[in-house]
């Protein structure tokens, strides 16, 4: 699991005993913008994020220039409005942008979530 602590501002990696499916991210106390794993605000460039403990849902979105060594990972964007690259858990076929997945595990020991679809999607990966 990720969590992000407030010492000296940096994201930790906490190893608490906590459920296997809770992923936390940052908001700005300044400006409210949502961002995971980040010393500072994308937007207003501040220092002071909070933790918050996201739903767990998103949707795959497109992925652009992957390098061989990350061809399992898909960014998702999740509900809060940040996007964090997870692995998914489904049949090959139906992983496309636009399909909606939910938490299955967090990250542990620098290995990225695991997201998992929520909806089946036909053999021929369209409708």
């Amino acid at each position: 699991m990720f969590h992000t602590g407030m010492r000296s501002g940096t994201a930790v990696q906490a190893e608490e005993s906590a459920p296997e499916s809770e992923l936390y991210f940052q908001r700005c106390r300044w400006c409210h913008t949502t961002t995971f794993q980040r010393l500072l605000c994308p937007t207003c460039g501040s220092t002071d994020l909070a933790p918050e403990l996201s739903g767990g849902e998103g949707v795959i979105s497109v992925r652009r220039g992957v390098a061989a060594a990350d061809a399992d990972l898909w960014p998702v964007h999740m509900t809060e409005g940040f996007v964090v690259r997870c692995r998914v858990d489904g049949p090959l076929h139906a992983v496309r942008p636009g399909v909606r997945v939910k938490l299955a595990g967090a990250a542990s020991a620098g290995r990225r979530p695991v997201v998992r679809l929520c909806e089946e999607v036909p053999l021929d990966g369209w409708y």
